[in-house]
């Protein structure tokens, strides 16, 4: 293979490697999901909102959308479950008292919110959830110690509200497996409210019906008292 003129291929060029695929920024990718609107893209504004899977929305961009399905173009994919503002809770988030202004406009940057129970910055670094019954947000973290400590599970760490395990949201996951979870528990939890809102409705004819009955009742009675009266008056005045 020497003195012939020819040339000894080199290891690339008999192997076939594979191309290197880059991945996408995850760090990068969970801060951005913490800052900006799901729908819109636009910087998250207070009134915020959560759906049933954990995404972050502006109230104003949900209302913008369920006036005009099309008002953000693909994005509405990210919303198609979202038919009502009942598919959406307002979020209760407590406000970072260390947060500089005048340091972000220096290009520091700073979490807007943190968890009301540990202070830890709501920034990607950490998961948060919320709860769907009263939308308090905190850190996975502070509801873990808190209910290891002994804490009852079926309150929420902040409020106290009652909240079922199913009702604890984790903010912006990007776990495949759990995001399904998610939507199997916001379909039953629809379920669950319309059951609820047929049982109230039937209810309510139930006593606008007894109510009917006891208010037929008592005119028959002042129908028969006016005819009594009317009865007597007839008599004296024969007399």
């Amino acid at each position: 293979m020497g003195n012939d003129g020819g040339s000894i291929p080199r290891r690339n060029e008999l192997v076939r490697e594979k191309k290197h695929v880059e991945k996408p920024d995850l760090k990068a990718q969970l801060a951005a999901m913490y800052t900006t609107c799901a729908l819109s893209e636009r910087q998250l504004e207070q009134p915020i909102v959560g759906d049933g899977i954990g995404r972050l929305y502006n109230r104003e961009a949900i209302l913008e959308y369920l006036l005009d399905n099309n008002a953000f173009g693909d994005n509405k994919s990210t919303s198609l479950h979202i038919k009502s503002l009942k598919d959406v809770k307002t979020l209760k988030l407590k406000a970072n008292p260390l947060r500089d202004e005048a340091k972000i406009s220096d290009g520091q940057s700073s979490a807007r919110f943190v968890c009301p129970i540990t202070m830890r910055e709501m920034n990607g670094n950490l998961p948060f959830e919320f709860s769907w019954p009263c939308g308090c947000v905190y850190s996975a973290q502070a509801r873990k110690e808190i209910q290891n400590a002994g804490s009852l599970d079926t309150e929420c760490i902040v409020c106290s509200e009652h909240v079922e395990a199913e009702d604890v949201i984790p903010i912006n996951s990007l776990d495949a497996d759990l995001l399904d979870e998610l939507r199997q528990n916001m379909e039953r939890r629809k379920k669950k409210t319309k059951k609820k809102s047929k049982s109230k409705s039937k209810e309510k004819r139930k006593r606008c019906d007894e109510d009917a009955v006891d208010c037929k009742g008592e005119t028959d009675y002042v129908v028969r008292s006016v005819k009594k009266f009317k009865g007597l008056n007839s008599v004296s005045v024969d007399q």
